[in-house]
């Protein structure tokens, strides 16, 4: 047939025949077809780029911040001494003590008995009940297990060492173990009211490798007048330094670039690992440290007026510190309380969580699913430890 004359015959409403002669030109109707498929392209096209704007535009309006991620259930419940691990998440259910990941499966368990009480480091838990003592490794394997010779007050876990306070109240013995399960010291505890035990790290004057260091403080009760004693040693190399610190009475020790810094109700107290005040103090009187993060090299101070630590919803505003920065900032509603992650200020609510970047000044609101009623602590990578009723949660915030 000749495809540019056809002849198409067709049924009439009178039930005959006609025809029907055109000339019939050869790609036109797929040209066609092509146009418009084309034209349905870019129609879907221009609605996803419509759609994407929509999207883009209310990440914007949140300040580029996704919104709260997955909520996960653990088998802890709030009675069994919750504490957080690095990225991970320890608790204690009355005779072992459980590891958990960030996605609520259990990662190890390790058995030491009843009545016990534990402490963890980067890399390293002890563990105590009695006169018992354990020490494990991040991956829930025993280093170290003996039976003291009198009843264990309590313990500290370092990055390469452990420590436990021996005896009574103020007359023991601190007995220092490195990471192989060996005792390299036994510091007697004489005159002073023990008060707890830390580690950290410090470069000294002849060297450029940190050392691990230990800090112990105390209530000196030898005088007429009852102070608070600073003592640093280096582990195997018995004491570096001690000092009176007066009447002043801490509640936090961390240390930042080996310096170690003494947190009491009025001031900051600098020391070095010498026991030697390294600056002068930083006042923050009315207020108190809730929670110190170290991103890089520098170091974020979050602070609560002391006013609103009473419990319960009660906590409206938060200081924050770094570098030569000191600013406060307003929570759009009344907090149970406030902690750091590693670029953001959250704020916790019963049924919101509130964000705000460190160099930002207002916080963006984020509905929560389930009612906080506890805020246990942070984990890594900006997860929280929640509790709703006597359940724990780790909730995902947003960056």
């Amino acid at each position: 047939m000749d495809r540019k004359q056809a002849t198409y015959r067709y049924v009439t409403s009178g039930g005959g025949t006609s025809e029907n002669k055109f000339s019939y030109v050869a790609g036109k109707k797929k040209r066609k077809k092509n146009i418009r498929g084309l034209i349905r392209v870019l129609a879907v096209v221009a609605v996803v780029a419509a759609l994407l704007v929509v999207v883009v535009l209310n990440f914007l309006d949140q300040g580029g911040r996704a919104g709260i991620g997955r909520v996960t259930k653990i088998a802890a419940t709030i009675t069994q001494n919750i504490s957080t691990f690095d990225d991970r998440i320890l608790y204690y259910d009355g005779t072992t003590i459980h590891c958990v990941l960030p996605s609520g499966a259990n990662e190890w368990s390790y058995q030491i008995g009843t009545n016990a009480d534990y402490d963890a480091a980067e890399n390293k838990i002890v563990a105590w009940s009695g006169n018992e003592l354990y020490i494990l490794n991040s991956r829930g394997r025993l280093i170290y297990n003996n039976k003291m010779s009198d009843s264990i007050q309590f313990a500290s876990a370092g990055k390469a060492y452990c420590a436990a306070f021996i005896g009574s109240a103020d007359n023991g013995v601190v007995t220092v173990i490195d990471g192989e399960g060996r005792v390299i010291d036994n510091i007697p505890v004489e005159a002073q009211t023990l008060l707890d035990i830390g580690f950290f790290e410090a470069t000294t004057s002849s060297s450029t490798q940190t050392t691990e260091y230990m800090w112990m403080l105390g209530l000196d009760t030898s005088g007429t007048v009852i102070s608070t004693q600073l003592q640093t040693f280096q582990p195997g190399r018995l004491s570096t330094g001690k000092t009176s610190l007066g009447d002043y009475i801490s509640y936090k020790i961390f240390a930042v670039n080996g310096i170690l810094n003494i947190v009491t109700t009025r001031e900051i107290l600098h020391y070095t690992y010498r026991a030697v005040e390294d600056s002068s103090s930083t006042l923050i009187y009315g207020y108190t440290l809730r929670d110190v993060r170290k991103n890089g090299n520098t170091v974020y101070q979050l602070l609560i007026p002391s006013i609103e630590l009473s419990g319960g919803l009660t906590v409206s505003n938060v200081r924050l510190m770094y570098g030569n920065v000191n600013r406060m900032i307003h929570l759009p509603g009344k907090c149970i309380t406030a902690l750091l992650g590693s670029r953001c200020i959250y704020g916790f609510s019963q049924d919101t969580i509130y964000a705000c970047r460190f160099d930002d000044t207002t916080f963006t609101a984020y509905p929560l699913d389930i009612p906080l009623t506890n805020v246990l602590g942070m984990i890594s990578d900006n997860r929280a430890v929640v509790a709703s009723g006597s359940s724990i949660y780790i909730v995902e915030l947003p960056l």
